[in-house]
């Protein structure tokens, strides 16, 4: 898989407004592109069922690319190339955060192995802009 941010959210209904772009459906939730300070915001937290090693796909991530905003895909290339990529494995149980817009990719499995992760996305209760969470807590 090559690198990507994570630059859509999921809402709970479509508003007009520019600032929001993307809008796409997944899984029967809407999703959009919400302004870059709404991506800034957030934490996304993986908790690993199985055990995830260089192995058998453990996330590539480029280091401090959560800092440089949204990134277009050629400019991507040049910061990986300019930063360079860590492997971040992840022992059965364990938990990695990361900010959406760090640039990362699943790293392809050589040993057929499970890899089961929970995404969760954290962020402010409100958000700007009339949007909504599709689901919070």
């Amino acid at each position: 898989m090559s690198l990507h941010q994570d630059l859509s959210i999921p809402v709970h209904e479509r508003v007009q407004n520019p600032q929001c772009r993307g809008w796409s459906h997944k899984q029967g939730v809407l999703f959009v592109q919400p302004p870059v300070a709404v991506l800034e915001s957030l934490v996304a937290i993986r908790v690993h069922i199985d055990a995830c090693s260089a192995e058998n796909g453990a996330l590539r991530i480029v280091p401090g690319s959560h800092l440089l905003g949204r990134l277009a895909t050629d400019a991507q290339a040049k910061v990986r190339d300019a930063s360079g990529e860590l492997v971040v494995p992840v022992d059965r149980g364990g938990a990695l955060l990361m900010r959406p817009l760090l640039l990362h990719a699943s790293s392809k499995a050589a040993v057929p192995d499970g890899r089961r992760v929970l995404h969760f996305l954290f962020g402010p209760r409100a958000l700007p802009l009339g949007l909504r969470w599709h689901t919070a807590i």
